[in-house]
């Protein structure tokens, strides 16, 4: 499953400037994807340096130094912004993110250190591309996923964390990272509710679409909060299938349309 823990934008959404009042710049944020957060009381990753590549191939550092965010907090479309920065007007096609570290700390006060190597540096491709022109800023969302990056040691059943004392550990650290230009994107947004119309909460939320471009549908999702409500953020426009998910329960909605900076709102029924 390709989805991402932690979100980062870059810029606000390409507000135009005057050229002799205002620099060329780019914006950082943050945001997450899915986890088993009722049981999670942070799960902070610390950013060393970002740097974007364009399309001649050079690199332009748009962070540089050392922040800790705690991804929890920023889940189902919040961002938390982590820098703006003057770059240069042209395409940038590549994001670099250098880690710091990285930890998770559950509800009950156990504490599991990822033990980060200094300078863990993954390259991440931007689809679509942050075209930047001159006296105006870019917005670079990066998104990287709690559930696919933190791995808990563990008895799960069915892939769900049931209990958080069925958690012993932290199995691997694997960052897992999407990039796209966000004024090219749109998302969707809703609420998971029963048979009974009752919100159903942290249930996971998923949509497919082909990130790379490699033929090869990947995965983008996230956990509804306590009151059933999730939001996607960062799709590119297309059609895409969903799927919702909470222990034994399901539902499939497919052929959903989303556009540029539209929010389509999705109401999921499970049983």
């Amino acid at each position: 499953m390709k989805i991402f823990m932690m979100l980062l934008i870059f810029g606000s959404l390409m507000t135009a400037c005057k050229k002799d009042e205002e620099e060329t710049k780019v914006a950082v944020q943050m945001t997450d994807d899915p986890f088993p957060m009722e049981m999670v009381r942070a799960a902070k990753i610390g950013v060393a340096k970002i740097e974007l590549k364009d399309a001649n191939g050079n690199y332009f550092t748009v962070f540089n130094g050392n922040t800790e965010v705690n991804m929890v907090e920023y889940t189902n479309g919040a961002t938390a912004e982590v820098s703006v920065n003057t770059v240069p007007a042209g395409t940038y096609t590549e994001a670099k993110i250098t880690l710091s570290n990285a930890s998770v700390e559950l509800t009950d006060g156990r504490h599991f250190d990822a033990n980060v190597s200094a300078s863990l540096t993954y390259n991440v491709k931007i689809n679509p591309a942050v075209e930047v022109a001159e006296g105006e800023t870019g917005a670079l969302l990066i998104d990287m996923d709690l559930s696919d990056s933190f791995q808990f040691q563990g008895a799960m059943m069915g892939g769900w964390v049931n209990d958080i004392a069925d958690i012993t550990g932290l199995r691997v650290f694997n960052p897992d990272f999407r990039a796209v230009n966000l004024a090219q994107t749109g998302s969707i947004e809703g609420q998971v509710t029963d048979d009974n119309g009752n919100p159903v909460a942290y249930a996971f939320v998923e949509v497919k679409y082909d990130y790379d471009d490699d033929g090869m549908p990947e995965s983008v999702s996230t956990i509804a909060d306590a009151n059933g409500h999730y939001a996607i953020i960062g799709l590119p426009s297309g059609s895409y299938d969903m799927y919702c998910e909470f222990q034994d329960d399901d539902a499939d909605v497919d052929n959903i349309t989303v556009t540029v900076n539209h929010e389509t709102t999705v109401n999921v029924t499970i049983d």
